[in-house]
């Protein structure tokens, strides 16, 4: 069964806070693959979990919904800097 749920990254989010949202809340898996579904009414993504299979809907604000609409053809997971910015840990 899917289950429902809001995003929690920010449209300006580095890409490891926003694939964090969207990893698995079941197994903590990030080996997840989603679908973004902007032509309803509530833009939300589909998630769903190669690890264990869970699945869950996830409803996006406007801002979120462009910053996954840029990963269409770059996924989360290829940060484009060569080295971290200054005063940032990783």
């Amino acid at each position: 069964m899917a289950t429902l749920e809001t995003a929690h990254f920010r449209g300006d989010d580095a890409d490891v806070l926003v694939a964090a949202s969207l990893a698995c809340p079941g197994c903590l898996s990030s080996d997840v693959r989603w679908t973004l579904d902007a032509e309803s009414f509530d833009p939300s993504v589909e998630v769903s979990c190669d690890a264990c299979g869970h699945r869950r809907r996830v409803f996006l604000e406007p801002m979120q919904e462009l910053r996954l609409a840029l990963h269409e053809e770059r996924p989360l997971g290829q940060d484009m800097r060569t080295t971290p910015a200054p005063g940032v840990a990783l």
